[in-house]
């Protein structure tokens, strides 16, 4: 019943909660959920916080942690809410606080064209992967989800297409002229529909057997560009996400609540976060601070 609930907001989020349900309840060994208590709750989360090397990754990040841990407090919520128990003991269970890295995820414009070039060396679709992170700030998800019919042409004339985003929501983004001509040279190529059709059933990309591809899979295509590009960095299609954001946040004249409508994000907080990371640093405390010239002269160089 729970799964259900979750499925009706999205497939994938319930997809992921069962699979955190099914390691819950398995590292307790399948216990009745009537007979679990707050002590069984902090084991869980101490195993999540150790190291395990048969998990793979074997640290999990603290955001991944706390991901899961909101799993097992919405479960015992919803099973509290239908009268199934009486006392929820997962509502005193607290996640942990989560240090911003969003600043340390971002890409330089010439490592993004580095990225760039080696996408196009290892083929069209790598090449549109990339292109539509760095131009659209999507997740990895929405752009395994979308569908060529999403794809239209906006009053003005602009082509936009549809995402739906977490909890199933939609939102609407333009299409710029460089992710629409590599859009196109991806589906020429591939032999697929290139003419807007709302009645069209094709994803937008796809897998070897023409259907969609998975955000794995995605995921995999970024990491080997950046691997081929020589960017000694993680970079996932959330660093992407992240670069496209705080690019747009660098224009003083840009619009926050459009930036946030683009992003899909829930909160004005998060999006706020970006522009801290783009504009902040230009002009900080430290760059008032009027007696590091003084300072400076009693200090002898490593040249001199």
């Amino acid at each position: 019943m729970f799964l259900s609930s979750r499925k009706r907001k999205s497939a994938n989020t319930a997809y992921v909660y069962s699979g955190v349900l099914n390691e819950f309840f398995a590292l307790l060994g399948n216990k009745s959920i009537r007979t679990i208590t707050y002590s069984d709750l902090v084991d869980y989360s101490e195993y999540l916080a150790a190291p395990d090397y048969d998990r793979n990754p074997a640290t999990l990040a603290v955001s991944t942690q706390n991901r899961k841990i909101a799993t097992i407090k919405s479960f015992f919520s919803y099973a509290k809410k239908i009268g199934y128990i009486t006392f929820n003991p997962a509502e005193p269970l607290e996640t942990k606080r989560v240090d911003s890295k969003i600043a340390q995820r971002i890409l330089m414009e010439t490592e993004l064209e580095s990225i760039v070039m080696a996408a196009q060396e290892t083929g069209k679709l790598a090449l549109l992967v990339v292109i539509f992170f760095a131009c659209t700030g999507c997740r990895a998800s929405e752009l395994a989800n979308a569908m060529w019919r999403s794809i239209f042409i906006a009053p003005q004339g602009e082509r936009c297409i549809t995402i739906t985003g977490k909890g199933n929501k939609d939102r609407i983004i333009k299409i710029p002229d460089l992710l629409w001509d590599t859009i196109l040279d991806y589906r020429e190529d591939k032999g697929l529909l290139c003419e807007i059709d709302a009645q069209s059933y094709s994803p937008l990309i796809v897998n070897r057997f023409g259907n969609n591809m998975s955000s794995q899979s995605i995921w995999k295509i970024i990491k080997d560009a950046t691997i081929r590009a020589g960017v000694k960095k993680n970079v996932s299609p959330h660093w992407l996400r992240h670069t496209f954001a705080t690019e747009v946040a660098k224009n003083k004249d840009s619009n926050l609540w459009q930036l946030q409508n683009d992003l899909g994000h829930s909160s004005i907080r998060t999006t706020e976060g970006y522009v801290h990371i783009a504009q902040g640093m230009a002009e900080t405390s430290v760059d008032h601070l009027n007696y590091l010239p003084a300072l400076g002269k009693h200090i002898t160089r490593r040249d001199s």
